[in-house]
């Protein structure tokens, strides 16, 4: 009877442990983890940092098999990561990677998440005055 107990409780144990990846914020099983110098290719040497920023992109496998979402898409993650920054163009200094979240018994949240610097392309505008073109006097 204690041996039956026993294996009852661990049972619940690993349901419970399973789980506990999509209960919290950060989570889950991560793998595949990557690094990108740029989400474009640059041509230009001058550009400005603005901020750091994330995103992600996430589906949703019931049973762990079957697809109920759109599939992951790490062009979204970047993009969306671009949004978050007022002004920003592009990403660059990216890190990639992808978690598991298990919600027994439903299934399984797999996320694709981008993390890294946004950057703006445009030339920073200089304090000095451009001078007028006087008008000379009409013909």
């Amino acid at each position: 009877m204690k041996f039956k107990n026993l294996i009852i409780n661990i049972i619940f144990f690993t349901m419970f442990v399973n789980c506990l990846g999509g209960l919290v914020e950060k989570g889950g099983k991560v793998r595949n983890v990557s690094l990108a110098p740029s989400a474009t290719l640059l041509n230009k040497d001058s550009f400005n940092i603005i901020a750091k920023s994330d995103g992600e992109s996430s589906t949703f496998f019931y049973l762990g098999l079957i697809p109920m979402t759109n599939p992951l898409n790490i062009e979204y993650a970047m993009s969306q990561a671009v949004q978050k920054i007022p002004g920003g163009d592009t990403i660059i200094n990216i890190s990639i990677w992808h978690e598991t979240h298990y919600y027994f018994p439903l299934g399984t949240v797999s996320v694709v998440k981008v993390e890294g610097d946004v950057i703006s392309l445009k030339e920073p505008q200089s304090t000095a005055t451009i001078p007028e073109k006087q008008a000379g006097p009409k013909k």
